[in-house]
């Protein structure tokens, strides 16, 4: 077992990324799939798509992100995120009063069933385990608020701390 107690960078640091595009052409990088609420662990023991065992031991106060780089000896291995359903609420800017209305119930629904939320140019995005999850937030909003369920990697907003 590889065991592995700090990041080393992300891939989206330019300086990271070109190491990784490297490693990767030259058949030395190795993707860790992890869940969302997996990367919130300290300590987590999973196989590589290679086949490396990891066993990883963070420091309290640190945690996972996509596309973070973990490094061997002799090979990177990169933190991927693994896609859940998402649901995506766009808003239309017509009317500015609505608009902001719209947004604070959303908010408010999102918000008191202790879910992590995105918000991006007009669209605010959560995610959910189920499809019954979904029936209940289309009762819970209004009728002119259309939700859209996708599946993908979900990237909260900040690192705000939640209860799922």
């Amino acid at each position: 077992m590889l065991v592995v107690t700090s990041v080393v960078g992300n891939i989206a640091d330019r300086h990271h990324a070109e190491k990784y595009r490297r490693a990767k052409a030259s058949g030395k990088c190795e993707r860790l799939l992890v869940s969302r609420l997996e990367m919130e662990r300290l300590r987590l023991r999973r196989r590589t798509d290679r086949g490396t065992d990891i066993g990883l031991i963070l420091e309290p106060g640190n945690r996972l992100h996509h596309g973070d780089l973990l490094a061997a000896k002799d090979r990177f291995i990169v933190v991927e995120q693994l896609p859940e359903k998402v649901v995506s609420i766009s808003i239309k800017k017509d009317n500015m009063e609505k608009m902001i209305r719209l947004a604070a119930v959303i908010a408010h629904v999102i918000g008191n069933r202790h879910r992590s939320m995105a918000v991006d140019q007009g669209t605010i995005s959560f995610p959910v385990q189920a499809e019954s999850e979904v029936d209940t937030f289309r009762k819970l909003l209004p009728n002119e608020v259309k939700l859209k369920v996708t599946e993908q990697v979900f990237l909260p907003a900040g690192e705000a701390h939640v209860h799922e």
